[in-house]
């Protein structure tokens, strides 16, 4: 999770290698908390903030278990967008996927845990929005280019499916969010892949 504006925080279990060099990395607060007691402890990063983007997810895989996977895709973005709320912050952005549909039928075997993944992204999505928020952006992309830390199966499809930057992504969110401090956006919004492909290539970069 990334705190706007000048100055910046990032929230997580563990502090992570920044590039050296990169432009507005000095001005980067890295602060690590219990995920498990995130609303708590995430409540001080999150005060006088004027937005909050939400990145949490992990895969079926690496968590362990389907148990485990919807602890971190729904249960931690809730906890983070009820920090936000009752610490004021007027803006939540979320990551989430295309295909996110809480109303699908979903269970917990691993052979149909594609449905699990979209069910849960829905459930995340519905965390969010019910908070409240002045601005709520839901940004849906569906393959991700990764570059050089693209898994596998996403090198393979990417040719096939299309994709989109990751920083492209990030460029999109953080225009949305300044777009609402301007008092061009409010409410609540939903950005699907192809409105994230054509902003990113109205920046000027447009996605493989």
């Amino acid at each position: 999770m990334l705190l706007l504006p000048a100055a910046a925080a990032a929230t997580g279990r563990r502090e992570v290698p920044l590039p050296t060099g990169q432009l507005g990395t000095s001005k980067l607060q890295q602060i690590t908390i219990n995920m498990d007691n995130l609303t708590t402890e995430a409540a001080d990063a999150f005060k006088g903030v004027d937005a909050v983007f939400c990145a949490l997810g992990t895969t079926r895989s690496d968590a362990g278990s389907a148990e485990i996977f919807k602890k971190v895709d729904h249960d931690y973005v809730a906890a983070a967008a009820a920090a936000a709320k009752t610490a004021g912050v007027p803006y939540f952005g979320l990551v989430s996927a295309q295909g996110a549909n809480a109303a699908i039928p979903a269970n917990d075997w691993k052979l149909f845990h594609g449905l699990l993944y979209s069910k849960t992204k829905g459930l995340a999505e519905n965390a969010v929005t019910s908070q409240g928020f002045a601005r709520a952006a839901i940004f849906r992309p569906g393959m991700l280019d990764r570059g050089d830390k693209a898994r596998g199966i996403e090198k393979i499809f990417m040719p096939i499916m299309g994709s989109i930057r990751v920083s492209d992504v990030a460029k999109v969110m953080i225009a949305d969010a300044e777009a609402f401090k301007a008092g061009k956006a409010s409410g609540t919004a939903v950005f699907e892949m192809k409105a994230l492909q054509q902003a990113a290539a109205a920046a000027g970069r447009s996605p493989q």
